[in-house]
C-alpha cells in the first residue's frame, strides 16, 4: 500500500531503497555461502548510511528513530541479514548517542565523532549464555587494575563479529567502592589482546550476518573505553535507554515481510494453472492471503511507526510498555506474513531458487531477540501491576538505588 512521508522521511527512504535494490541480487549468495556481506558494507560506509542516526553536529545524517526505523524496513526489502546486522551497530551507537545528550561526556563526543568521520562499525554484545538477566547483571566480570580493568567473560550473538571497529560489551564489577557496579565499554577488537571471536556462526537464518559468540580473556579495557558505569538494579526495570535497542529490531523483520508480499503478488499474478482460464491471481486462496499479509504490514508498521514518533514526548516507563508491546507485534505479524506467502506460492516456494524459503528462516530469528513474545506479555502483565520483570532475590546487593 502507498505511504505517506516527509519530505525528509523519503530522503533517508531513497538512500534505503537504493542500497536494498544493489543488495537483492546478492542476499541469496550471501545467505548460500554463509559469508558476511563485506560488499554491502562497503556501500554503507561510502554512502555515509552508516551514519544514519548520528547527530549532524557530529558528523552524521541525524536521522529521529521514526526515520531510522522506516530506512531499515527498506533496506532489509534487499537483504535481510544486512539490514539486521547494521541494526546492531546503530543500536550501539544508539547508546551513546543518548549517553552524550545526557551527560557530556568528552570520550563519547570523541567516539561519535570518529566514528562518523571514519565511517567506524560498532558491534558486540550485550547477551550472555544462561543469562536471563542481561541488563540488570552481567556475568562477565570487571576487575580494577591501574589505567583500567581487566575483564573475563563470554558473549553469544557478536553481530557483524568479523567487520568490527568498535566492539561494545558490558560487566560486573563486584569489588567497586560503591557496591556491584556495571561498566559500558567500547574496545576496538583488533588492538585488545585477550577478545575473541569463536567461528560458530552456522544457523538456519540470518546466515550473513555473522553474529559470532566471543570471549574475553584477561583483556585490558582503558578508563576511556568506558563510556558508562551504574549501579546493579535490584528492581528488575527496563529504562527508556535500554529500551530502544530491542524496539527496533521490529523494522528489518517488518521489511522481510514486505518483501515476501511483494514477490508473492508479482509471482502469482500471471502464474497459469491448468485449467483454469485466468491467472492464480484470480483464486481465493490466493488473493484473500495477499490481503491477510497487508493487514499484517499495515498493523505491525501502525503500532511501530506510532511507538516511535511517541518516543521524542513519552516518558520512559510508559514508552517502555509501548515499545515491547509494538516490537512484539511487528515480530509476530511479519513471520505470520512470510507463513501466508508460502502457502499463497504452493510447492514451488519450497525451492531454494524462490527467495521465499530463505525470508522463512530469517523472519523467524526475530523470534528469538529478547525479548520473546512470552517475555513481551510477562513484562506488559507485570509492569501494568508494578512487579519487577525478574527475581533477583539470588543477588546479594540490594542496598543500592536503582540507575535512573
Amino acid at each position: 500500500m502507498n505511504q505517506h512521508h516527509t519530505e525528509r522521511e523519503q530522503r533517508f527512504l531513497d538512500l534505503a531503497g537504493k542500497l536494498a535494490d544493489e543488495f537483492a541480487p546478492r542476499a541469496a549468495k550471501y545467505d548460500q555461502e554463509e559469508a558476511f556481506p563485506f560488499e554491502n558494507y562497503a556501500r554503507l560506509k561510502e554512502t555515509g548510511y552508516t551514519t544514519l542516526i548520528i547527530p549532524t553536529e557530529l558528523g552524521g545524517l541525524g536521522a529521529t528513530m521514526l526515520e531510522r526505523i522506516k530506512a531499515q524496513e527498506r533496506l532489509a526489502q534487499g537483504c535481510g541479514a544486512t539490514a539486521l546486522a547494521i541494526n546492531m551497530h546503530f543500536n550501539v551507537i544508539g547508546l551513546m548517542i543518548d549517553l552524550w545528550r545526557k551527560f557530556k561526556r568528552p570520550n563519547v563526543e570523541e567516539k561519535l565523532r570518529r566514528i562518523a568521520a571514519e565511517r567506524l562499525i560498532c558491534g558486540g554484545s550485550g547477551s550472555e549464555p544462561d543469562n536471563s538477566v542481561l541488563v540488570l547483571r552481567p556475568r562477565a566480570t570487571a576487575k580494577r587494575v591501574n589505567g583500567g580493568w581487566i575483564v573475563n567473560g563470554r558473549k553469544i550473538f557478536s553481530t557483524q563479529s568479523i567487520a568490527l571497529d568498535l566492539y561494545f560489551a558490558e560487566a560486573t564489577w563486584q569489588d567497586a567502592p560503591e557496591g556491584p557496579t556495571i561498566i559500558t565499554f567500547f574496545i576496538p577488537p583488533k588492538e585488545t589482546p585477550g577478545l575473541e571471536f569463536k567461528d560458530d556462526w552456522y544457523v538456519m537464518g540470518m546466515r550473513a550476518s555473522a553474529s559470532r559468540s566471543s570471549e574475553l580473556k584477561d583483556a585490558f579495557v582503558k578508563e576511556s573505553d568506558v563510556v558508562l558505569t551504574r549501579s546493579v538494579s535490584r528492581s528488575g526495570r527496563i529504562t527508556r535507554i535500554f529500551a530502544k535497542a530491542p524496539f527496533t529490531i521490529g523494522a528489518p523483520y517488518i521489511g522481510i515481510a514486505v518483501a515476501a508480499r511483494n514477490f508473492t503478488v508479482d509471482f502469482m499474478r500471471d502464474r497459469p494453472r491448468y485449467p483454469l482460464p485466468y491467472p492464480m491471481s484470480h483464486l481465493p486462496a490466493v488473493y484473500n492471503k495477499i490481503g491477510e499479509m497487508d493487514l499484517l504490514i499495515e498493523t505491525a508498521r501502525a503500532v511501530m511507526w506510532k511507538a516511535a514518533a511517541d518516543l521524542e514526548v513519552d516518558d520512559g516507563a510508559t514508552w517502555a510498555r509501548k515499545a515491547v508491546a509494538a516490537r512484539m507485534v511487528a515480530i509476530e505479524n511479519s513471520v505470520r506474513v512470510v507463513d501466508l506467502a508460502q502457502r499463497a506460492v504452493g510447492g514451488a516456494s519450497y525451492f531454494r531458487r524462490l527467495p521465499l524459503e530463505r525470508y522463512l528462516r530469517d523472519v523467524r530469528a526475530g523470534l528469538f531477540h529478547p525479548f520473546d513474545s512470552d517475555e513481551s506479555l510477562e513484562f506488559l502483565g507485570k509492569s501494568a501491576f508494578g512487579l519487577p520483570m525478574a527475581d533477583l532475590s539470588a543477588f546479594a546487593d540490594y542496598d543500592r538505588p536503582d540507575d535512573e
